[in-house]
């Protein structure tokens, strides 16, 4: 950052996913909210969230990127080629990171002027808890030093993943899109527990409280792969084993490898 440069960090839209970022960066100290500032539509209440939270509001989205060297792209992805038009004045120099779905570095490139850096992130849902998986790319021979501020902001929301742009929407299909497929399987198993006597409210906490141990464990033994830790539930005969035989003759591994092949076609196919 220069020294005439107040803010270090500027939005394009501030949206929810541009708002957990900005807030997992003022909380963990990196860039506080004094040192980012947004646009977005006029009178929007992203204003009152800007009184609140005391980071500087830009008049129009071409201040926005005059005021800051690094600018998080957080618009509507049908919406980005005419932000990126409108600022182009102010691109030079600055390093834009567009969290845009759809929109590959090609894309992005060809409405930036050459001395402008570009990143491209793929953040998920948990990052609105700080729980993120992040996808990362950058056209071949962007600085380093880009890949790592990028690297250094999304890591205020959780993990980020470094990727080569054409295993994008494979990654997709498991970050991006995998929560959904994580809800499917807790609403449906609440709803099994619920049909078997138990209250609501007891059926949900089970089931979340069981999936998010789950996932810490496997974090946790990165020597024992899934089958491993699933043999330790499984006792021969028992009630885990009798429930995997019945998900398995529904074709459930099966079915599940057909829906991520399926989202990374849709991927493939997305403008």
């Amino acid at each position: 950052m220069k020294k005439n440069e107040k803010y270090e960090v500027g939005f394009l839209g501030y949206g929810r996913m541009a708002q957990a970022i900005s807030e997992g960066l003022d909380r963990q100290g990196r860039i506080p909210y004094a040192r980012q500032a947004a646009s977005d539509l006029p009178g929007g209440e992203w204003l009152e969230m800007a009184g609140e939270r005391q980071f500087h509001p830009a008049p129009n989205n071409q201040v926005l990127a005059a005021l800051c060297p690094v600018v998080i792209v957080a618009v509507k992805p049908q919406q980005v080629r005419a932000v990126l038009e409108e600022i182009r004045p102010a691109a030079p120099g600055r390093l834009f990171i567009s969290i845009a779905a759809g929109l590959k570095t090609a894309d992005l490139r060809a409405e930036l002027p050459k001395t402008a850096g570009l990143v491209r992130v793929l953040p998920n849902l948990p990052a609105l808890v700080g729980r993120g998986m992040s996808l990362m790319c950058a056209p071949p021979g962007t600085p380093r030093k880009h890949l790592d501020q990028a690297r250094s902001i999304f890591e205020a929301v959780g993990e980020v993943e470094e990727l080569e742009e054409d295993k994008f929407d494979a990654g997709t299909a498991v970050s991006g899109s995998g929560p959904a497929y994580f809800f499917l399987m807790m609403e449906a198993m609440i709803r099994g527990a619920v049909r078997l006597g138990l209250t609501w409210e007891t059926a949900r906490k089970l089931v979340l409280e069981t999936a998010l141990g789950s996932a810490e464990a496997a974090r946790a033994k990165p020597d024992l792969n899934l089958a491993a830790l699933r043999d330790q539930v499984t006792s021969p005969g028992g009630t885990t084993a009798e429930a995997l035989q019945v998900m398995e003759m529904g074709g459930f591994s099966g079915l599940l490898a057909e829906a991520l092949e399926a989202a990374a076609e849709k991927g493939r196919r997305l403008v």
